[in-house]
């Protein structure tokens, strides 16, 4: 976590000679027009500094959020698909900068001429590439694979959405496809690193926020050196943009399971949403949704295990993480907070289907007294019939080009389902079921691509 407590002093740093810089000079009595507009300015550039590093700020508060729960995801990559080894995410990271390359020299007008483009895609790369081989080899986090020891942050992501800003910055305001498949390719090649074992979940959400950050000092720099935003850039104002406020969404959270079967552990959510808005205020839409809810372990008491310990070192009873997939449908209202800020709320309902797992005795082998691998002995398994499932949800959205935003969400979800819990290898045991109460709470960050049909 020496990474944090750096970021936290640099920001510290870089706010406390901000605010020195705006403090104006009355020794000078005579100059107070003169400093009223130097401050003026100062509180511009500030401004305009810490809009630029709020979303790369959100991806390294995830980062940090993540820290302690990478192992998790790890767990459910090893659980649902332990083989998955594809080397696209080497190539698809670099698409989203050959595609600016490409239209320049196809004559397509995007923010800035070629030259310019250059300029700030050759100073992205400087400021990412420094940041991630500083935190590589100063840091050194062990890979999952355990391989090297560079895994913080995660450079493929990093280079992959530093492309993808780049690709959005020059030709989102032309056309925000352009925007939506450059984050879709980064989001798979971070994604990929995980699925590939090759990183962490909090490496790869620090990575998007070096990647996101480098592409914006380097624009924030070069920008004050040409003294405008671009050779052809235009704001925006969303209120005119999106007549209806139709979106398409992925986003992914913790989630907090509020019932007395998860303990108090927190889990994972994922969803893919959209819905389609008959004016600015009501629409109609869906959400598919995978949720990865685990169990606490228990300690089993020294009268409890006596035998055991011929086999297992200081063993407990874990329950296999459950998961579950749902789809619902529902109603959808967005009210306008302003040019740049959209507030959306949701109820929906639907099914889910969840996946069970094993109940078994977890510990360290024992070899002559000594503790050597993990192991687990099932002894029961537990299923989940279908069930109903409600939920409802809040989100606000940024807009950072015409129809592409990011958001923040907090949801909650309720489902009863039926748990069927049997013995392995004992028929003459009956299954026994119970209703398992899910009640979670998840809050997500999200990339918003809006429509109009």
């Amino acid at each position: 976590m020496k990474f944090y407590t750096f970021l936290s002093f640099v920001l510290l740093t870089i706010f406390c000679v901000k605010m020195r810089a705006q403090q104006p000079d009355h020794s000078l009595p005579f100059a107070n027009a003169q400093n009223d507009a130097a401050c003026s300015i100062k509180s511009k550039q500030n401004r305009e500094f810490w809009k630029r590093a709020a979303v790369p700020s959100v991806f390294f508060g995830l980062s940090a959020l993540s820290w302690h729960k990478r192992e998790d995801v790890r767990t459910i990559r090893n659980r649902y698909i332990p083989d998955f080894n594809y080397q696209l995410d080497d190539y698809i990271q670099y698409v989203p900068a050959a595609t600016v390359f490409a239209l320049n020299l196809a004559g397509v007008k995007g923010r800035n001429r070629p030259v310019r483009a250059v300029i700030n895609y050759g100073g992205s790369l400087m400021i990412m590439g420094g940041l991630v081989n500083a935190l590589k080899y100063s840091i050194r986090v062990t890979r999952p694979d355990e391989r090297a020891n560079n895994s913080f942050p995660s450079g493929h992501t990093a280079m992959a959405f530093m492309n993808a800003s780049f690709l959005h910055k020059e030709y989102g305001p032309v056309n925000s496809l352009y925007s939506t498949l450059g984050y879709a390719m980064s989001t798979y090649a971070g994604i990929s690193r995980s699925l590939n074992n090759r990183h962490w979940l909090s490496d790869i959400l620090a990575g998007a926020g070096v990647g996101i950050l480098s592409t914006e000092l380097s624009y924030l720099i070069v920008d004050k050196l040409y003294k405008n935003k671009g050779d052809f850039f235009s704001d925006f104002d969303a209120r005119v943009e999106l007549e209806k406020p139709s979106f398409l969404t992925i986003q992914m959270g913790p989630a907090f399971f509020l019932d007395i079967y998860s303990s108090q552990e927190s889990g994972l959510e994922g969803a893919l949403e959209g819905a389609y808005f008959f004016n600015k205020k009501w629409g109609v839409g869906a959400e598919t949704c995978f949720m990865h809810i685990p169990f606490k372990e228990e300690s089993l008491g020294p009268s409890e295990w006596d035998k055991l310990s011929e086999i297992v070192l200081n063993p407990s009873v874990g329950i296999q993480s459950l998961g579950l997939a749902s789809f619902m449908a529902g109603v959808y209202y967005s009210k306008f907070l302003g040019t740049k800020l959209i507030l959306q709320g949701k109820l929906l309902a639907g099914m889910g289907v969840g996946v069970g797992g094993n109940i078994g005795i977890r510990g360290r082998q024992n070899i002559d007294g000594k503790p050597q691998q993990m192991i687990e002995i099932p002894f029961m398994k537990y299923s989940l019939d279908k069930t109903w499932i409600t939920g409802a949800g809040i989100s606000i959205t940024a807009m950072v080009a015409p129809t592409i935003g990011l958001s923040l969400s907090a949801d909650y979800k309720y489902a009863r389902p039926k748990m069927n819990i049997s013995y392995y290898d004992e028929a003459s045991i009956p299954t026994e079921n119970i209703r398992l109460p899910i009640n979670a709470l998840s809050f997500g960050a999200g990339f918003v691509s809006f429509f109009s049909l």
